[in-house]
C-alpha cells in the first residue's frame, strides 16, 4: 500500500467520532426534519386553516428555494472557514426557525416564509457540510463512510411521522413544531461540540488533498462539464419522485382507509429503509462501478411505485413499496456526495456540491406541490404515482450513462 494511504479499518478507527457526530447532526438537520415530518402536518393544517393539499404542499418548494439561495454561499463558507463553525452556528439557528412556525397565524405567505427560514438558517446542517468533512477524513472507505455518516437521516426520519403525529394529536400542531425545534439542540449540537472536527490535511490522500494544485476542479470548471449537469438532471428527477412519496405518504395511505396511526407507522418505514439504503449504497460504491450502483437503486423504486398504485389498503404491499422508495432516498444523497468528490475533487467541494445539492433539491420542492395539485384535480394519487414511476426509470437510465469529466489538464 502506498505511503500515507490508510486502510479502511485505520480510517474508521481514526474518524469514528466524526462519523457519530455527523450521523446525529445530519439526522437532526433542516431537510430531514422538515421533509420527514411534513406529511404529519398536512391534515392538521388543512383542518385549522382550510388550506388545500396543493397549497400546503407548496411549502417544500419554498424550503428548496431557501436552500438554493443559501446552499452555495454556505458551501463556500465551509470551504473557506471549515465546516465545524458553520455546523454549530446553524444548528442553533435551525432550532429558532422551527420554533417560529409554532407562532404561525392564518397566512400562507408566512407559512411559506417559515420554510424559507428553515432552509436559510439551517443550511449549515445540510448534506454538503457533513459530506465535505467525511470525504477528507476517509478515502479508502469513503463510500461506506458517507453512508454511515448520513444514517441518522433515516433513523431519525423513521421516528418523525409518529413523533410529530403524536405531538400534533395530543398537544396540537404548534407543539409539534416546538418538538422539532428541540431536536437540533438535543441530538445534534452536543455531539458536534464534542466530536465534529474539520478534516486534517494529513488524512487526505494525494487525489483529494487540499493543496495549491491537487487536480481538483474549480467551481467554474466543474459547472462547465457535461458530467455535472447530467448529475443535476438525474438527481433532480429522483428527488422529485422521492419527495412526492415522502411528503404525501400519510394522506396517501389514509385516503385508502388506513387509520392515521398505522399510516404514520408505515411512513416510518421510509426512514428505516433510508438507513439501509445508505449502508448498501455506501458499501457498494467502494466496490462496484458508481453509475451501476445508482442505476439499481433508482430502477427498483420505479417498479415498487407501480406496486403501490395497485396495493390498495394491503398493509404488506404498501409497506414493501414504501420501503423500496426509502432505499432510493437513502442512496440518493450518498451517491451524489460520492460522485462529486470522485469527479471534481475536494478543494472546492463545499461550493460545488452545495450547488449540485440545491439544484437537485428543486425537484424535492416541486414534487410534493405537483402531486398535491394532481390530487386536488383528480381526487386520487394514481396518476401521480404513475408519473413518479416513470421518473425513476428515466433517472436510472440517465445516471447509468454518466461519464466522468476529462481531467483538468485536458482542458488547458
Amino acid at each position: 500500500m502506498a505511503a500515507g494511504v490508510r486502510t479502511k479499518a485505520e480510517e474508521f478507527r481514526r474518524g469514528w467520532r466524526v462519523l457519530l457526530a455527523s450521523a446525529f447532526g445530519a439526522g437532526s438537520g433542516a431537510v430531514p426534519l422538515a421533509f420527514y415530518s411534513f406529511s404529519s402536518f398536512i391534515e392538521p393544517l388543512a383542518r385549522e386553516f382550510g388550506w388545500s393539499r396543493g397549497q400546503i404542499t407548496a411549502a417544500p418548494l419554498f424550503l428548496t428555494l431557501g436552500g438554493l439561495v443559501a446552499g452555495v454561499f454556505v458551501g463556500g463558507l465551509a470551504d473557506r472557514f471549515g465546516p465545524r463553525r458553520i455546523v454549530i452556528g446553524s444548528q442553533i439557528l435551525l432550532a429558532i426557525a422551527f420554533a417560529s412556525l409554532a407562532l404561525l397565524p392564518r397566512s400562507l405567505p408566512l407559512f411559506y416564509a417559515g420554510y424559507v427560514l428553515i432552509a436559510v438558517l439551517g443550511a449549515g446542517t445540510m448534506t454538503m457540510t457533513w459530506a465535505r468533512t467525511i470525504t477528507g477524513w476517509f478515502v479508502t472507505g469513503r463510500g461506506l463512510a458517507l453512508g454511515v455518516s448520513l444514517i441518522g437521516t433515516g433513523t431519525i426520519g423513521a421516528l418523525m411521522p409518529s413523533y410529530v403525529g403524536y405531538l400534533a394529536e395530543h398537544h396540537g400542531w404548534r407543539a409539534a413544531f416546538v418538538g422539532l425545534a428541540a431536536l437540533p439542540l438535543v441530538l445534534g449540537l452536543p455531539l458536534s461540540l464534542a466530536f465534529f472536527r474539520d478534516a486534517p490535511d494529513d488524512v487526505a490522500a494525494p487525489d483529494i488533498a487540499v493543496t495549491v494544485d491537487d487536480g481538483s476542479f474549480s467551481f467554474a470548471e466543474a459547472t462547465r462539464t457535461l458530467c455535472f449537469w447530467q448529475m443535476v438532471v438525474s438527481f433532480t428527477i429522483v428527488a422529485l419522485a422521492i419527495s412526492s412519496v415522502v411528503v404525501h405518504c400519510v394522506p396517501l395511505l389514509t385516503d385508502r382507509g388506513i387509520d392515521r396511526t398505522t399510516a404514520a407507522g408505515l411512513a416510518g418505514l421510509l426512514g428505516i429503509a433510508v438507513t439501509v439504503g445508505r449502508l448498501i449504497s455506501g458499501y457498494s460504491l467502494d466496490n462496484v462501478r458508481g453509475p451501476l450502483v445508482a442505476f439499481v437503486m433508482f430502477a427498483l423504486p420505479a417498479l415498487s411505485i407501480l406496486l403501490l398504485s395497485v396495493a390498495g389498503n394491503n398493509l404488506l404491499l404498501c409497506g414493501i413499496a414504501i420501503a423500496i422508495v426509502g432505499l432510493a432516498a437513502g442512496a440518493e444523497h450518498d451517491i451524489a456526495a460520492y460522485f462529486c468528490a470522485k469527479y471534481f475533487g475536494r478543494r472546492h467541494y463545499g461550493k460545488t456540491y452545495g450547488l449540485l445539492y440545491t439544484l437537485y433539491g428543486i425537484g424535492g420542492g416541486v414534487g410534493p406541490l405537483v402531486t398535491g395539485n394532481i390530487v386536488d384535480v383528480t381526487g386520487s394519487y394514481t396518476n401521480a404515482l404513475y408519473i413518479c414511476s416513470g421518473l425513476f426509470a428515466l433517472a436510472a437510465v440517465l445516471i447509468l450513462l454518466l461519464k466522468p469529466p476529462l481531467p483538468r489538464n485536458a482542458h488547458s
